[in-house]
């Protein structure tokens, strides 16, 4: 008999489970509530419960951009901004701080502006001039999403 019934493993696809996209089934990144807060609409923060674990969705084919450990989903048109990882246009911001959008990245990347996207917000960061938890959706740094957008382009 396999161990896929006994109760220690059911115990912990039960709790890894809260971290998975009621939707799309892959694992979601924590994030604040006061992410949340900033980013949902006004008529959906009424429906906010602050005292839950929140995370966000990545998937770009999925529709969720957030869920709690309750399940509840909240949808790409329930955000106050287009979510970079769900929206391939290239006026979506990756650096929600400081306006850098794919278009941007990709002009600046192609002319060799100095500084550069990714010196550029380093700068901002040392400065303490960034707010990633309010601006950005996925309630982080965009670096990773700045210098993997420019690793994609063309040589």
């Amino acid at each position: 008999m396999s161990d896929c019934c006994s109760t220690n493993v059911q115990e912990v696809s039960e709790k890894s489970g809260s971290e998975l996209c009621p939707a799309c089934k892959e694992k979601g990144k924590k994030v604040k509530v006061i992410t949340l807060k900033s980013m949902l609409k006004p008529t959906i923060l009424s429906t906010l419960n602050a005292g839950l674990t929140h995370y966000f969705c990545s998937t770009s084919k999925c529709d969720v951009v957030y869920f709690d450990t309750d399940e509840k989903k909240y949808l790409t048109s329930e955000v106050k901004v287009s979510v970079h990882q769900k929206n391939s246009s290239s006026d979506v911001p990756i650096c929600y701080c400081f306006g850098w959008t794919k278009e941007r990245i990709k002009q600046s990347v192609e002319e060799e502006y100095v500084p550069n996207p990714v010196e550029h917000i380093r700068e901002n960061i040392k400065e303490h001039r960034c707010g990633c938890e309010v601006n950005n959706p996925q309630g982080s740094c965009c670096l990773a999403n700045v210098t993997s957008y420019i690793k994609s382009l063309p040589k």
